[in-house]
Parts: C-alpha cells; structure tokens; sequence
C-alpha cells in the first residue's frame, strides 16, 4: 500500500473506509459494479463472435443435390476434369467437393465441378479457374464477365475463360455464391465475407464451375449456357438454394 493512502497505520482507501465504519454492503456494490461490468463485456464480445450460418452437409447429402440427369445430359463419368495439384487438394480447403462428367450424346460433354464449404472463409479461392488451370499447365487467353439468364428478373453474374494448352482449349464458366450474394471478383467475395462477418455470422461459400473442350468459343458458350439453365431447373429447390442462394 502506498504512504499517501496509509496515514500513522490507517488504511485511507475506499475498502478500509467501509470496513471501519461497518458498511460492508459498500464493499460489496462496488465489486458487484465491477462483476457486472466485466460480464458485461464478455457477453458483448461473445454477441459479436461471428457464428456459422449453416450446418455442415456431408457428402452423400450434398451429392443428391445434382440430379445425374440434367435434361439431355447424362451424368457419365468423374474423370477428365482439371483441379488443383493434389497437395491442395485438402479437406482442410473445403468440405465438399462434387465432380462429374455429363454427356447429351452429340454436343461436347460439359464437365462439373462444385467446391463447397459451410464456413466461408476464402479456402476455394484454389478452385477459381485463374489459378488451378496455370497451375496444370493452361494459358488463360480469355477472362470476360458474362450472364446466364435464368428468369425474366434474374441473371447469374459468371466469368467466362478461354484456358488453352496447346493440343486442348477448354472453355469454362463459373460463378460464386457467399451466403445470398453471388459475387464475380475477389474482392467483392472479400468484401462479402466481412459484412457478413460485422452482422455476426460466417456465410457458407459455393464455387460452380462447367467448362467444355472445345476449339468453337461461340458453341461452348451456347452450350454452357444451357448446362447451366437446365442445372438450375432440374436441380430442386434445395440444389438450386446451394446454386444460387434465394434468387
């Protein structure tokens, strides 16, 4: 104790005064002030801890999504389909990851990819096109926006992408979906994730992604157009929510 508070052995603080005169219930308020207070702020920081938005999905549930028949096309086969280098490919990155082949028998086959993950947290930025098909040896030629239509008030905003390998030009479009907001560029899905987070939850995140190989650009988009319409309506109302969110 310090010597301006102790005066010839009396105890001058506000404890020693309430124990002198008796009043122990003053002790007592200023520790229940201090209780609450400090309750107080970890029920404040606690109330602002951003929580996940979703339940977990497993995998037999989040491959029901997509029916295997998609209007004409046909879910043939899972192999083919160009994805990151293996050492990426973690669950730690996401949880879901959903890919097939789908063929109508006379137009190019269209390959599917979804990466998904229930707690967003920019873990598929490894799926985006820009980066896995350089990293299998692609030259992007091409990278434009697009739109899909889906109804008469509603688009799906898509990136479109020539990605080129000497003897195989595959085109690819894909889009993203953060929580109900379906953002094109990075910084927009970033700047998502944070007003999600400021409104105290995590959203979950999709990356769609349908390409065809091909060496028509105007074919593959007609027909990556329609993939998509088709994927869209036949998928349910619970595929089309993790497609597209509430559109």
């Amino acid at each position: 104790m310090s010597a301006d508070k102790v005066i010839l052995g009396h105890d001058l603080t506000a404890e020693g005064a309430a124990a002198r005169s008796g009043r122990p219930d003053l002790l007592s308020r200023r520790k229940l002030v201090i209780g609450l207070a400090v309750g107080g702020t970890v029920a404040l920081s606690e109330l602002y801890v951003p929580r996940r938005s979703v339940a977990r999905i497993g995998e037999e549930q989040f491959g029901k999504l997509i029916p295997e028949q998609l209007g004409p096309w046909r879910y043939a086969t899972q192999s083919g389909l160009v994805l990151p280098p293996e050492d990426q490919l973690s669950r730690t990155l996401y949880e879901q990851l959903l890919t097939r082949v789908y063929t109508d028998g006379s137009d190019d086959p269209v390959m599917l990819v979804m990466a998904y993950s229930s707690v967003q947290e920019g873990r598929l930025q490894v799926h985006r096109p820009e980066v896995c098909y350089p990293a299998a040896g692609f030259s992007i030629i091409e990278n434009s926006a697009a739109t899909v239509p889906i109804t008469d008030s509603f688009s799906i905003p898509v990136r479109f992408l020539a990605a080129d390998r000497g003897a195989r030009r595959e085109y690819v479009m894909y889009w993203t979906r953060i929580g109900d907001s379906m953002p094109v560029k990075w910084f927009d899905q970033r700047l998502m994730m944070a007003k999600a987070n400021l409104q105290g939850f995590i959203p979950d995140g999709l990356l769609a992604r349908v390409s065809v190989i091909s060496d028509d650009r105007g074919e593959a988009m007609a027909t990556l157009t329609r993939f998509v319409q088709t994927l869209v309506a036949d998928s349910g109302r619970a595929g089309r929510a993790m497609l597209i969110g509430p559109h």
